[in-house]
């Protein structure tokens, strides 16, 4: 399947019925089959990695079985990722900044659109193709860079990450291009193209590339405690509730098409989308654990990445491990990445090094020495050092 549902010619999957913005379905379906989303090429780099290096895992336990060979599989696996990934950076990426789709006709020309040369949405900057991208390493540090920076420029707002620089186009009647975003009269959630769902996952990319001041800026605007303070245009809301997203408080979408620039100046009122919406508090709870804090069990070895603003040394928090409280204390240094001592009731543990290709790594320790240290009741207090 992962195959043969590719854009002919191209390893790139297909755009079928649209990818996880569900404003983006296609209105043609000749987009269907010749529209790549960059966004989805990347999760297929990624799942095919995680399935290749699973796959070793296993391999010994198959073969012993006399199951499939899976260092086969993984190998193939490994390939088309290879694969996807150079054509994401040959196919959608236009002079040096990733577009969100490639449109590829017959003749071999590719249509870049939410790119600086979409000349048929309106759309110039997206946020999807680019955090995705970061979070799974398909960029070099300079590009992750420059890239972070466009962020910055074209889609960063008083409230956060938006997904595009400016709403998509409202036409009223007959849709063009994209189903939802042309038809829906309603100025909120991904019309309103300030998703909180994709503002954590900006985080997420931020903690990837090392960015502990914005990382810790990032998750406080998702914070409903004390946003009215933090961000001065935002309405009064329930403050115990994760919101789905930060809508602008325009009449219609003509308004909002016509005056977008303000939301982006911060003189257009903010109200909280949907309260307790999907999966959005655990998100944001597992980044600050995983992300921010940098603790993360995987198998049989325990992660500790922190990325942590040079501010918050001396950080003490309490995480559960294997059901077990465990204390943390942070010694930060001037870079808040890269753990240069772990120790357990003072007792240094041994590590070896994770990879990132944009900063200081984390480190992996062997669960079985932790779990050797840790005591069932009382103290087990975990002293990580940042460089």
């Amino acid at each position: 399947i992962i195959t043969v549902s590719t854009v002919p010619g191209t390893p790139l999957p297909a755009y079928g019925h649209g990818d996880w913005n569900d404003s983006l379905q296609p209105a043609d379906p000749q987009l269907a089959a010749r529209l790549a989303s960059t966004w989805t090429a990347t999760l297929k780099v990624q799942a095919l990695r995680a399935l290749a290096a699973s796959l070793r895992t296993v391999s010994s336990q198959l073969e012993a079985q006399n199951a499939v060979d899976a260092t086969v599989f993984a190998d193939q696996s490994e390939r088309m990722a290879g694969e996807t990934a150079e054509a994401t950076h040959t196919l959608l990426m236009r002079d040096g900044v990733l577009a969100g789709y490639g449109l590829f006709a017959d003749d071999g020309s590719i249509e870049h659109l939410v790119h600086p040369s979409d000349q048929r949405t309106g759309l110039k900057y997206g946020l999807l193709q680019i955090i995705h991208a970061i979070s799974g390493d398909l960029l070099s540090p300079a590009e992750a860079r420059e890239h972070l920076d466009t962020i910055g420029k074209h889609l960063l707002g008083p409230d956060g990450a938006r997904l595009f620089d400016r709403p998509a186009q409202y036409h009223g009647g007959p849709m063009e291009v994209f189903q939802r975003a042309e038809a829906s009269t309603f100025f909120g959630r991904e019309i309103g193209i300030m998703y909180t769902h994709a503002h954590l996952r900006y985080a997420e990319a931020l903690a990837r590339h090392g960015d502990a001041e914005k990382l810790l800026e990032a998750l406080a605007l998702a914070n409903p405690i004390g946003v009215t303070e933090r961000i001065p245009n935002a309405r009064p809301r329930q403050s115990t509730c994760y919101y789905s997203s930060s809508d602008a408080t325009f009449a219609d979408r003509y308004e909002a098409a016509e005056h977008y620039g303000e939301v982006m100046d911060g003189t257009v009122p903010l109200e909280g989308g949907w309260r307790v919406y999907s999966s959005g508090p655990g998100l944001f709870l597992r980044l600050v654990v995983e992300c921010l804090l940098g603790v993360r069990r995987r198998g049989n070895v325990l992660e500790i990445d922190p990325v942590l603003a040079p501010a918050l040394d001396g950080l003490q928090a309490t995480v559960p491990l294997d059901g077990i409280p465990v204390d943390l204390t942070f010694k930060v240094g001037p870079r808040g990445v890269g753990p240069v001592g772990v120790a357990l009731d003072g007792v240094p543990l041994a590590m070896t090094s994770l990879s990132n290709p944009y900063r200081p790594p984390g480190v992996a320790i062997d669960m079985e020495l932790v779990t050797a240290g840790m005591k069932a009741s009382g103290q087990n207090h975990l002293e990580i050092r940042l460089s």
